[in-house]
């Protein structure tokens, strides 16, 4: 990050916020593309069910991934996305040689995924915590 030309985020104000931690000096490319998956939201009628804010992340997750997108992106549509973000990542790396991503956990694995497709190594498991870094390189 301290040798970063440039550095892409999502446009979400964790992202910006982190780069100006980072390397505020970094030139920035903030846009929707790398946006995190957004959660579907629930029926009325499941809202009454009292769960800590974490268990229903876990809920909703699971009901995305299994087709249920309710006012939100979907499962293929995410993937797709992943797979114009993922060429966005490589045209700056042709250009800058290298290019630092700053986003979010579950759309990084998407992006991941479409770089090793590509022919790029790098870790086989993205982790999803904060503050998660990974390397991914095109060997010739």
């Amino acid at each position: 990050m301290a040798a970063a030309k440039i550095v892409l985020t999502s446009d979400l104000k964790r992202s910006v916020d982190s780069v100006k931690i980072l390397n505020p000096e970094v030139k920035t490319i903030s846009a929707t593309l790398f946006r995190e998956t957004e959660l579907p939201t629930l029926l009325m009628k499941l809202l009454n069910l009292k769960l800590r804010t974490s268990i229903w992340a876990v809920i909703l997750r699971l009901l995305w991934f299994s087709g249920y997108s309710n006012e939100c992106e979907s499962l293929s549509d995410a993937k797709q996305r992943a797979k114009k973000a993922s060429q966005r990542l490589i045209d700056y790396a042709d250009e800058y040689n290298s290019v630092v991503l700053v986003g979010h956990g579950f759309f990084n694995m998407f992006i991941a995924k479409e770089l090793q497709k590509k022919g790029w190594k790098g870790k086989r498991k993205v982790g999803v915590k904060h503050w998660n870094c990974t390397t991914y390189s095109l060997l010739s």
